[in-house]
């Protein structure tokens, strides 16, 4: 007992070393920037009972290594996938501990290490693979509810990404503790922890840790401990908004200067982010991660003055080994009896919150948050005349939120025009000078490059205001948009200073990276295209339309068999990447090895049969 003891004072001093902490409008001490996460190990030494439930829950297995401990897929009742589109096949297998995906096309081959299990295994669980900190989603999920294995949601039919999915900050603010992501990327982690911890709902554990270590202790039963947050004694709408954080699952706008970091227990979530959803006339369907937009239409909710998540659930225990008289129990404390005359079991979860399937995540099904009488399932509704975009936790959206929402639901969800017919009602409202960000995204989406163009030159030294960095990657992504519209219009002098911008402030998107080659080798600059491609390789060494592009430069510069052996790369890579193999057709055109030459350029028409370029080539041939 006495060497745990050591031990358990030993890990604490670690954390007592920022004694000041700032002023705050906020009682939680916890709220300052400058207090540090202590993890869930630390957490663990004092309240084992707690953590010893809470990892078997959705919550503590929602990211994860992949290893076999970890992972629920039956590989013997489920072997491979096809995607009958581009006729790619995938095959995951174990080697010991360590699981692979095989992709095979034609006789290409292409192996990838599993690194890590997204999703709890309760319904799912999806793959990712990271290379040099970049986290990418892999091409096959594992459906546990039906022991299926498929594409994962938007992998289906011809929209497959192969390796090339990026995941993002906020999908892994949801699914992790802390992750360690790189300024300047969109994908780039230097750490990412296994699974949501304690402190997501509690928040950071530094002042709580030393308190106890030094003796200070508060009586909780009497008073609040504001060190540290106790969801319970939170007001009712907080607490929700704690759960509400990664469990209101939409099109999410963040406040100006904020990150997904930056919500923390206790904080109003309406000040860092609003999330919408949109709404239609006569619509039931939900998605997967919409508890709280459900229960909030819920007559249960409504009515009560003290109803929340943790009214039902207890965020310490998995749903999964919770009795349906636990539920029962919550029900009847406000429903002395059920009347329905349909009545066939005593599990009101059953009738009134029926599992029923989402729209966004086949082979899933999940109960229905919104508490009520279901004579069907939600999920056959018609959608009727699309209403708006609405705020599930902010009443009052600014407008240039409201723009930056339809500007986001267009580009990420639905590339409807209405979308950006509406965002432009919001962002004629605002002034061009200050938002002039949100004036170019739009113009940008709406392939409006002269309106780009005629605002650059309106606003002074636009080029040097582009200076910060930030999670969202603004300056960056505006940089970036200006450098296109100069390009369009053949006008690359102007362009490269804007993409050297963007490539500046964000030196890890590989947006950026591409678009500087590119512009290089088009002011026929080589020598800095070719460094900027090599650069790129160095960083992305599976993308490509790097190789591909190095290739001809290559070309360009006469070095036929150098470029060669980077366009095998791409080939390796993308077997069905078009520009690569009319490339390697004119590499074998330029050795006069007409066979094959002919044989790549009807491997273009396999995969694009209007493929003007390789129609021209073959036409040269004969």
């Amino acid at each position: 007992m006495r060497l745990v003891y050591i031990a358990f004072i030993s890990l604490f001093l670690a954390y007592c070393n920022n004694p000041k902490v700032e002023p705050l409008d906020s009682p939680y001490l916890n709220h300052a920037d400058s207090v540090s996460y202590v993890g869930i190990e630390t957490c663990m030494q004092c309240h084992y009972d707690i953590y010893e439930t809470y990892i078997e829950t959705g919550m503590g297995k929602s990211f994860s290594l992949a290893t076999k401990e970890n992972s629920h897929l039956l590989l013997e009742k489920t072997t491979f996938i096809v995607d009958t589109f581009n006729n790619f096949s995938y095959y995951p297998y174990w080697k010991d501990d360590t699981l692979f995906l095989e992709e095979k096309y034609k006789n290409f081959s292409r192996e990838e290490v599993v690194d890590y299990i997204i999703g709890s295994g309760h319904h799912t669980n999806s793959h990712l693979w990271s290379e040099n900190g970049y986290v990418h989603q892999m091409p096959f999920t594992y459906y546990t509810q039906d022991s299926i294995l498929d594409f994962p949601p938007g992998f289906e039919n011809n929209y497959n990404s192969r390796f090339s999915r990026s995941i993002g900050l906020e999908c892994m603010s949801c699914h992790n503790a802390m992750p360690e992501f790189v300024l300047g990327s969109e994908n780039k982690f230097d750490k990412v922890d296994h699974g949501i911890d304690c402190e997501r709902c509690h928040g950071p554990g530094e002042i709580h840790v030393r308190n106890v270590t030094n003796g200070i202790l508060v009586d909780t039963s009497k008073y609040i401990d504001y060190s540290i947050v106790n969801p319970s004694k939170l007001p009712l709408e907080k607490q929700f908004q704690i759960c509400m954080r990664c469990h209101l699952q939409g099109n999410t706008v963040l406040s100006q200067g904020k990150s997904f970091y930056d919500f923390k227990p206790g904080m109003e979530l309406s000040d860092i982010m609003t999330v919408f959803v949109p709404k239609y006339e006569d619509d039931e369907t939900f998605i997967m991660a919409s508890h709280v937009d459900r229960l909030k239409q819920s007559s249960c909710f409504q009515e009560s003055e003290d109803m929340s998540c943790i009214s039902c659930h207890n965020p310490h225990h998995t749903v999964q080994k919770t009795s349906p008289n636990f539920f029962n129990d919550k029900c009847l404390s406000c429903h002395s009896d059920c009347s329905e005359p349909e009545r066939v079991s005593n599990n009101c979860i059953e009738c009134h919150m029926p599992k029923s399937s989402t729209i966004d995540i086949p082979h899933v099904s999940i109960s229905d948050h919104k508490i009520g009488i279901h004579y069907k399932d939600s999920t056959k509704s018609v959608k009727g005349k699309f209403i708006g975009l609405k705020s599930i936790n902010n009443d009052s959206p600014s407008n240039e939120i409201f723009a930056k929402a339809y500007l986001s639901q267009f580009e990420k969800f639905d590339s409807s025009p209405y979308l950006l017919d509406s965002a432009f009602n919001y962002i004629q409202k605002l002034d061009v000078y200050t938002s002039y960000h949100t004036y170019l995204h739009y113009y940008f989406l709406s392939n409006d490059f002269k309106s780009i163009l005629n605002l650059v030159n309106a606003i002074p030294n636009i080029l040097d205001s582009l200076k910060s960095q930030d999670y969202q990657n603004i300056d960056a992504w505006t940089a970036y948009r200006i450098g296109e519209a100069y390009g369009k219009f053949y006008l690359y002098d102007s362009s490269l200073r804007f993409y050297e911008k963007s490539f500046k402030l964000a030196p890890f998107v590989i947006d950026f990276n591409l678009k500087l080659a590119d512009v290089y080798f088009n002011l026929n600059e080589l020598d800095l295209a070719q460094k900027q491609y090599e650069y790129i390789i160095g960083e992305f060494s599976k993308n490509e339309i790097a190789f591909c592009n190095l290739a001809y430069v290559l070309m360009s510069k006469g070095e036929m068999d150098k470029a060669m052996k980077y366009l095998i790369k791409a080939q390796e890579i993308n077997p069905r990447h078009i520009q690569t193999l009319l490339n390697i057709a004119s590499c074998n055109m330029f050795d006069n090895n007409v066979k094959l030459a002919k044989q790549n350029l009807l491997e273009v028409l396999e995969i694009d049969s209007n493929n003007s370029k390789a129609i021209y080539l073959l036409d040269q041939i004969k």
